[in-house]
């Protein structure tokens, strides 16, 4: 069950081994096509392994489809619905679900957002039984994941992603021979998020906000090809692609475009500055100098 590049790389590694695939469960928006992650339906289609959609995977027709093909093992990665215990209790070994987050911190939605937003300087990813909970299941296997200073949403995804496949390339051995441990986690280091705690449509900079916690909110906004903070300069919405912070002492106002020059378009938020680096208009990535040309100048108050 999954999507993207983790589903359609472990998917490969259980073949590798010699077993045999007997359902490959997609996202229903999954239409085949490969995009900026690999279409987990066509590489499941092209192997040759039956395919099914389900709106809802918890839907009695979708528990007897799953029973009826007899699963010794039912594995998730990154898989969009929350398995209830009726499909749960399908497979006769185990259930698991390989998590971006080191568990028990992190349970639930956008963990690695949440990291770079909370200023972690590391981040995991853990493979654990699936039970009726959100990520609350016993743990089997886990990795850390280093967070460095460049880091955004986007490379973290990416860092997070290369360490699954790994971590299942290193333990599917002993899984499939049965050798799958259960650490229970201890839920007084349980952090959990819910779907309605981070809004991705609201990616507007507040420039008042002290420089670290805004420099970490908006490299956890970083995610082509979806998304960029932003900031309005007249009537432009402006998206910033890369930025640096630093703790340089300045008299600006907060928002207050401090100097531009090769290094970026320099702003003044309370405790340090922001350099902006590269910033998208509509269509393209404009340079500093270019905004400089259209107008941008120093002492203005970006909103």
């Amino acid at each position: 069950m999954g999507k993207n590049r983790i589903a359609v790389e472990c998917t490969r590694v259980v073949r590798e081994a010699g077993d045999h695939v007997v359902l490959a469960v997609v996202d229903p928006a999954d239409d085949g096509r490969d995009g900026w992650q690999p279409s987990f339906r066509h590489a499941a289609e092209e192997a040759g392994i039956p395919t099914f959609d389900p709106p809802s995977i918890n839907a009695p027709s979708a528990v007897a489809r799953v029973r009826a093909v007899e699963p010794e093992l039912t594995l998730s990665f990154q898989y969009a619905q929350i398995l209830k215990a009726p499909v749960i209790g399908a497979a006769t070994m185990a259930t698991l679900n390989l998590h971006f987050g080191p568990l028990p911190r992190y349970r639930g939605v956008a963990p690695i957002a949440w990291a770079l937003i909370n200023g972690e300087r590391t981040m995991g990813v853990t493979l654990h039984h699936v039970d009726p909970g959100v990520d609350s299941g016993d743990i089997v296997f886990g990795a850390e994941v280093s967070i460095s200073a460049e880091d955004t949403g986007r490379s973290l995804y990416e860092k997070c992603t290369d360490a699954a496949i790994q971590l299942w390339r290193d333990c599917y051995q002993r899984i499939r021979a049965g050798d799958i441990p259960r650490g229970v986690q201890d839920p007084a280091r349980a952090l959990y998020y819910n779907r309605h705690s981070i809004d991705f449509s609201r990616r507007r900079i507040d420039w008042r906000w002290e420089a670290e916690r805004l420099a970490n909110w908006m490299r956890a906004l970083i995610f082509p090809p979806f998304q960029y903070p932003e900031f309005l300069w007249h009537e432009d919405v402006l998206s910033v692609a890369h930025f640096t912070w630093d703790r340089g002492l300045h008299p600006g106002r907060p928002g207050q475009v401090l100097s531009i020059d090769t290094a970026g378009v320099v702003v003044g938020v309370p405790g340090g500055r922001i350099v902006l680096k590269e910033i998208r208009g509509r269509d393209s990535v404009v340079s500093p100098q270019e905004w400089a040309e259209r107008g941008l100048s120093l002492g203005v108050r970006l909103e």
